[in-house]
């Protein structure tokens, strides 16, 4: 499903993940969440977040969004997650990148990008970043474990509490 994504990702050094405006927590935790993932697999690549300030979800680790100048974008690949037509996309900026990707849950409407996996069937771009990661076997970090899409995980760890939420345990 992802395979094409994964080449892209491999084949750029600098890769600068966008979402929607007036972020909610799936945007937020679905841009952190592959940063990281990034960061882990590809120590080498140099990865941005970028988009509008993270409001009601500023208290999530690592929430502040990178500045960067718009010569950043050259040679890049930009990635827009969580987001369903280009308007909505915050920092028009990812035009300006060499090729983009768009990973979204909600229903299609027109093309974004120039390589695109929506899917309606998950219940989250998180669950969809996931599903990514397990397909390219990508390793986690703690702090990309800490974003993962809970009620996904509830359906295959029925010892989380309900909601899927952590209790502290670690795991």
């Amino acid at each position: 499903m992802f395979e094409t994504v994964i080449q892209k990702i491999q084949q750029y050094e600098t890769v600068i993940i966008h979402r929607h405006g007036r972020p909610d927590g799936d945007a937020m935790g679905s841009q952190i969440g592959l940063k990281h993932l990034l960061r882990e697999n590809f120590p080498e690549k140099t990865v941005y977040v970028v988009g509008d300030d993270a409001g009601f979800f500023s208290f999530l680790e690592d929430s502040t969004m990178d500045i960067i100048p718009d010569s950043t974008y050259e040679g890049s690949l930009a990635v827009i997650l969580d987001c369903g037509a280009a308007h909505l996309i915050s920092d028009s900026r990812w035009q300006m990148a060499r090729e983009t990707v768009r990973i979204d849950h909600h229903l299609y409407t027109a093309p974004v990008a120039g390589t695109e996996v929506i899917d309606s069937s998950f219940e989250s771009c998180c669950g969809m970043i996931a599903a990514l990661a397990m397909e390219a076997d990508w390793k986690l970090n703690p702090h990309g474990y800490r974003f993962r899409p809970f009620p996904l995980r509830q359906h295959h760890r029925p010892d989380l509490p309900a909601g899927g939420i952590p209790d502290g345990t670690g795991i």
